[in-house]
């Protein structure tokens, strides 16, 4: 723990805000503006680092009141904070006991392990939103999709289609507004159009992109494969060797790349030769497919990092939705 440091730990709820400071002492208030200013007024005065779990929407409140305020801020993986929590021999989880454990977590964490908000602009908020919209929707309309094999009332069926019609309206309004929160911000819009270049990314992949990893493009090579899940990651100890493999990542984002490297590997010589060469190497398919995508989602991260980056990987007639 750094000794210089003073941390805050928020454990961030949907109606309120379990808050350890410092010195140990904890209090609870609401997640308002009101409650809000009480920690940013905390931190200010003890010249702390306020660290909160990432709990989606819950958390925007007192993100955004950080930004604002200038005061140092870190959004952790809940998984870490709990397993920190475990390995301090904690087995109890209550909002009390997680606040002072995403305190210690951060202050455990090392310079370089750090990573501090930052601002977010509303074009990245409404792209977001939009992802996540369309998302939700495309979930709701597979889950109507599969009931309908089991219904035979035909009113039941129009019923259903009726709903299904409308939602498929619904994401294509939504599309529509996500494309066009892109094509009116000028990063984003540049992005867009290069990623759109490589075989197998498409606008739904570029949406997911530019919406859940705005990273990209300042990570190493390493670090974007291994913030997406698609690094091999190595499990050794002693004489237990264990084949390594991937772990955790940014599940849509994972996901969507792995999609568009599976349609890529059929229709792009170059993507086909790659994932060809492994599997005649003996690498199962699924695990040719992740090699292929970590290389995808690094080709990315290099497009948006050197503008004059060649992108080789083309094919535009072969790209998905």
């Amino acid at each position: 723990m750094n000794p210089v440091e003073t941390h805050i730990g928020v454990d961030v709820g949907k109606d309120k805000l379990d808050v350890c400071l410092p010195d140990g002492h904890k209090y609870i208030t609401r997640n308002t503006k009101a409650g809000i200013r009480k920690i940013i007024k905390d931190a200010t005065r003890a010249q702390a680092i306020v660290s909160f779990e990432a709990t989606g929407a819950y958390g925007n409140k007192l993100y955004d009141a950080c930004i604002e305020a200038g005061v140092k801020a870190m959004q952790l993986d809940p998984w870490r904070a709990r397993n920190f929590a475990k390995s301090q021999g904690l087995l109890e989880k209550t909002d009390s006991i997680d606040c002072e454990m995403i305190r210690d977590f951060a202050a455990s964490l090392k310079p370089e392990k750090r990573h501090f908000i930052q601002p977010r602009s509303e074009a990245q908020r409404a792209l977001r939103a939009d992802v996540r919209v369309r998302e939700n929707l495309m979930k709701a309309a597979a889950l109507i999709n599969a009931q309908l094999v089991y219904i035979e009332d035909a009113k039941s069926r129009k019923s259903l289609e009726r709903v299904i019609a409308r939602i498929e309206k619904e994401i294509d309004k939504t599309e529509e507004r996500a494309d066009a929160v892109i094509e009116n911000d000028e990063r984003m819009r540049e992005l867009a159009s290069r990623f759109r270049e490589v075989s197998g990314v498409g606008p739904c992949v570029t949406r997911i992109i530019l919406s859940d990893v705005p990273e990209i493009g300042t990570l190493s090579s390493k670090g974007i494969a291994k913030l997406l899940g698609l690094a091999p990651l190595d499990h050794k100890s002693c004489t237990v060797e264990k084949k390594s493999r991937t772990q955790r990542g940014r599940g849509r984002a994972r996901s969507v790349v792995y999609e568009a490297t599976m349609n890529a590997a059929r229709h792009n010589h170059i993507w086909r030769e790659q994932y060809d060469a492994l599997v005649a190497r003996g690498k199962p398919k699924p695990v040719a497919h992740t090699a292929i995508a970590r290389k995808m989602v690094i080709l990315l991260n290099n497009i948006a990092k050197y503008p004059d980056f060649k992108i080789k990987v083309q094919a535009p007639d072969t790209q998905t939705k």
